[in-house]
């Protein structure tokens, strides 16, 4: 976790230390990507991670939206990821994550913890001054809220909520309490062939680049 806090000499965390901002042909790639689902394309802030082929496959997220938190930091766009998770969790892989959370409360608590603290510094200093003295509840709510917003505290027994967003948050971040489970479960990581809402967005690209989150 070093990667992301600041050493002994102190300092403020820098949250374009775990995304990048968006490039040429970026955002058209991911609204192709989100095509079918329920997502608001102002919280885009860049990608978290890419896949073999050079496209987004994780998307950093702003904390707020409308004024209201968001809680998904990291969100995950690749198609063949997105439709992999979907299958996992009907297989069970969620309650097997649960009994992983129950296993290791500590550590799950660290983690979700790092999140809270990522989402905090992506909230500018004078909004998070105005949060604090005159909406508390929300900022209580980015505080306190894990990995997608989990409840992570011990009296609450929260849970993994679901697998796309464990599966983004090993890409973006690339550690995670149940690293070795996800590395083994999300197999293949990469499509050999691009799906259609990826493919036109690779006519353009001369060469393709694998870059880890």
């Amino acid at each position: 976790m070093s990667r992301f806090f600041p050493g002994k000499g102190g300092g403020r965390l820098r949250p374009r230390s775990f995304f990048e901002l968006p490039g040429k042909g970026d955002m058209a790639a991911i609204l192709a990507q989100s095509t079918g689902r329920r997502f608001d394309p102002s919280l885009i802030l860049g990608p978290a991670a890419r896949c073999s082929w050079g496209l987004p496959s994780v998307i950093a997220c702003a904390p707020l939206r409308a004024g209201n938190p968001f809680p998904t930091t990291f969100w995950l766009t690749c198609p063949h990821l997105v439709r992999l998770c979907g299958s996992l969790e009907s297989s069970g892989e969620v309650a097997r994550l649960d009994a992983a959370v129950a296993c290791d409360r500590s550590g799950w608590t660290a983690y979700n913890l790092l999140h809270a603290r990522l989402r905090l510094m992506l909230v500018a200093a004078p909004q998070a001054v105005f949060l604090r003295k005159y909406r508390k509840s929300v900022w209580d709510v980015l505080r306190k809220g894990g990995v997608g917003g989990i409840n992570y505290s011990y009296a609450s027994g929260g849970g993994a909520k679901c697998l796309h967003l464990h599966a983004a948050s090993l890409l973006a971040l690339g550690f995670h309490p149940e690293k070795d489970r996800l590395d083994k479960i999300l197999t293949p990581l990469y499509c050999e062939i691009p799906p259609a809402e990826c493919a036109e967005h690779l006519k353009d690209r001369k060469e393709t680049s694998h870059v880890e989150g």
